[in-house]
Order: structure tokens, then sequence, then C-alpha cells
């Protein structure tokens, strides 16, 4: 093995071949063992990297591995791939006179027992293990490297400008390098979000997210990006809740360490009505990764969705204040004070989220919102939004799941349930929030919305006394 500082290993791939080991056992030397393994600040806590005289090292003073290991990895250390202490038995038979002449008899039964040994041990673990097609560890050119690096970095921005940025490098990245399955990975997580921020039609974004986490995994059959961004799209378009789960938990056993998976995995648990489970997955994937904005911010959306309010906002008001370039926190902030009926506050975030994504029919809607609170109050408000709301609907510029949102709020029964149904025949994004939405708790007795609530597969809430 080559040293020197000048020799960094990029990622868990490139420090497990200098081993000769899998990626978990490394993970597991860093967690148990202080394998020396850096992280790159501010970035996601898989983006690592090691010098190869650390390594070496760290070797030297520890050179055995964990006693944990399964049988497979403990029997390619008995061959040699690390180094090893001379047993005391072994000591002993050197020691034994006249031993040198059976000393090759000894080694060729030694081999011959250990072979089988590692045999039968192979047999057992294989009969209910998956078999894993062998591959090298791909490591591709550090400027393609840096490509899919700079696109983490846009991807983490959560803007428009940002996911654009990460979309062409990813896609620069994988022309250069088709072998690149983290990258692969990566590209589909953009297409993910670009459907989220309205930046490509759902029906075109998605379809190339699958296709890219299926390539990242057809290259790597163990990547669990791949997975996550599969588990994501399996969610929100093609609304298999079952499936996505069972990819979700797939992703975290193959990377426990993933904050962004733990953080997606969170929300459609959130969306789903659960409560406990969706602020556990956040915790963990906030531990994981402190300086993530997002998983802050969408930390304090599930914490209004628990019904804990006061803890949202005193997330929320903060965030929005020291990221004011950030559209989440207004967003949520305009859906708790609309809840509360904190009219004034709500269009004050209202419209500094219609400015921060650039959508002017939202700007619009504020526009007429505040006209109708001037001249009647509240439902002066609620009502000049569902006009102007209306017509930007018929403009194809406002979902017709908002439409139904601020009907029900005005409770006009009949036309939230019509335009709900509006909104799933068009498979609008939206419409994934039916079950937890407080604009619907005044239809949650209507049977008509319950059948709503369980074509998207969830379990409707039951109304107190029903």
């Amino acid at each position: 093995m080559a040293s020197g500082r000048d020799r960094r290993l990029n990622d868990w791939k490139e420090i497990a071949a200098f081993f000769g080991r899998d990626e978990r056992t490394v993970r597991r030397w860093e967690r148990q063992r202080g394998l020396p393994v850096h992280r790159i600040s501010g970035g996601a806590r898989n983006l690592v990297f090691a010098y190869a005289d650390e390594l070496e090292r760290w070797l030297r003073g520890d050179a055995a591995a964990p006693t944990e290991a399964p049988a497979t990895e403990t029997a390619a250390a008995a061959f040699g791939e690390m180094p090893q202490v001379p047993s005391a038995d072994s000591d002993r038979i050197s020691r034994v006179p006249g031993s040198s002449r059976y000393r090759p008899a000894l080694l060729i039964a030694s081999a011959i027992t250990l072979f089988a040994v590692v045999a039968v041990a192979g047999i057992l673990s294989m009969r209910d293990a998956p078999i894993l097609p062998g591959r090298a560890t791909h490591r591709p050119d550090p400027k393609v490297q840096d490509l899919y690096l700079d696109a983490v970095y846009y991807l983490e921005t959560r803007q428009a400008s940002g996911l654009n940025r990460a979309m062409q490098l990813l896609t620069e990245a994988t022309t250069l390098d088709p072998e690149y399955a983290d990258a692969y990975a990566k590209l589909a997580d953009t297409y993910n979000m670009v459907s989220q921020f309205t930046l490509m039609p759902a029906r075109d974004a998605y379809p190339k997210a699958q296709a890219a986490a299926n390539r990242a995994i057809a290259l790597d059959p163990d990547n669990a990006g791949g997975y996550a961004a599969l588990a994501f799209a399996a969610f929100y378009w093609d609304k298999d809740f079952a499936r996505s789960r069972a990819l979700f938990e797939r992703a975290i056993r193959l990377d426990p360490g993933s904050a962004q998976t733990h953080h997606w995995y969170a929300l459609t648990l959130m969306v789903a009505g659960e409560t406990e489970r969706p602020l556990s997955e956040i915790g963990k994937a906030q531990e994981l990764n402190p300086q993530s904005r997002s998983i802050l911010a969408n930390k304090a959306l599930i914490l209004f969705h628990a019904g804990r309010v006061d803890e949202a906002l005193a997330i929320l008001q903060p965030l929005a204040e020291a990221e004011p370039n950030l559209r989440s926190p207004p967003e949520y902030l305009a859906t708790i004070y609309l809840d509360q009926h904190r009219w004034s506050d709500f269009l004050r975030e209202c419209r500094l989220a219609a400015v921060i994504s650039g959508n002017d029919a939202r700007r619009a809607i504020a526009d007429a919102a505040e006209k109708g609170l001037d001249e009647e109050g509240g439902d002066g408000l609620l009502k000049a939004m569902f006009s102007e709301q209306l017509r930007q609907y018929q403009r194809d510029r406002e979902p017709a799941y908002k439409v139904a949102a601020t009907a029900a709020m005005l409770g006009c029964g009949d036309d939230a349930i019509r335009y709900l149904e509006e909104s799933a025949r068009r498979k609008e994004d939206d419409l994934l929030g039916v079950r937890i939405d407080p604009a619907f708790r005044g239809l949650r007795s209507d049977p008509r919305y319950g059948a709503i609530v369980e074509a998207e597969g969830f379990v409707p809430i039951q109304a107190p006394g029903s």
C-alpha cells in the first residue's frame, strides 16, 4: 500500500478498496475502532475522505479485524488480507525438535481444514442470503468527481437556480462517466426535487428520476441513494406507499448514516398521517446533518402536524429571518397562520413565499386576499382569495387542490369535493396532503371526502363523535 499525505481517498468505496473490504465493514471500523475518516465541512454525512498514511498508521496500531465480523470477513483475514499476529500454537510447533520435517504436512492439513470450515460457513451463511454479483470498486476521474461534489452543493441550496445547475453538472458527470452509480443516484434526487419546485412537469421529472435511480442500482446493486430515490418517486408519483416504505427501509439498511434518506422517509410518514415515527426519523436526519436548513424547516412542519404548533413556530420564525431566500419557512408559516386565522401574518408570509419562488399567480392571490381583508375581514379574505384562485386555476396557474382547500375553509363542501375530485383526475402532487391538511377538518364526517382519502391510499381520520 502506497503511503504519503498527498494520496487522498475520496469516498467510502476508495477507503474500502484500500483495505480490500466492503463499505459496511470500514464504516463499522470508523464507528467502533476509530478509523481516521474526515468529512467535508458543510456537506452531507456520506461525503468523506481519508489519507492513506493515516490509514496505514491506524492499521499498524490496530491490525485485528473487529470480533463481530461475519464468517466471510474472518476467513478473508485468515488468507492474509490483513496483517496477522502469529498464534501461540504455531510458535510452539516451530520449537518442537524435528518439527521442520512435518511442517509442510501440517501446513497442508491446516489449509485443508480451513478450506472445509470456510466452505461450510459459506454454505450456511448463503442459505438465507441473497447472492450479490461481484464487482470492482468504481473510481471516477477526479474531474468527474468534482462535478459530482459541486452538484451536491447546488442541490442542497433548494433554490430553482441551484437545482438547475445541479442537473446540468450531474448530466455532464454521467455523460463523461456512464459507470458512475453515485452520480446517477444524485441525478435521480435532482429530478425528484425539480418536480417539487415546479421546474419541470411531474409527468416528465419522475420517470427521469426512476430511470436514473434504476441505472444507479444496475451499476451498484447496493447503492442506497438509488433505492432512496426510487422510494421518493414511488410515494409521490406512483403513490405505491407500501413499495415506497419497503424501498426506504432497504436504503436505510444499506446506509443508516444517510441524513437525506431519513429526512425523506420522515416526510412520507407524516403525509400518511403518522406522528411519532416521523419525528423519530427527522430527529435522526438532524443528528446526521445538523447544518441542513431544509431538515430543520421540515422538522417544524412535522411538529405542526403532530399538534405541537408552538414548537413549530419557535423553529420557523428565526429560521425565516436567518435564511431569507429559503422558500419553505414562509410557506410553512403561511399554512400555520392561515389555520390560526392570523390573517395579516398569513398574507405577509404568503407574499414572501411567492416572491422567493417567483410565482406571480400566488402574488396576485395574496394581493386579492389583502384587499378582501381590508373590506370584510377574515371572511372577505377567504372569499377574495377563492375568487382569484379560480381565475388562476382557469389559466392553469393554480392547482385544483388549492381551490378545494379555500372552498372547504369557506364551508362550501360541494365545491371543495368537486375540486378535490378534479385534483385527483389531474394527478396533482398537492393531493397527497389531503389526509392531514387542516383546511379539510370540516369535511371529515363527509363520506365523499373519506372516499377521496381512501382512493389516495390513506386511512381517513375519523371525525369526533363518528
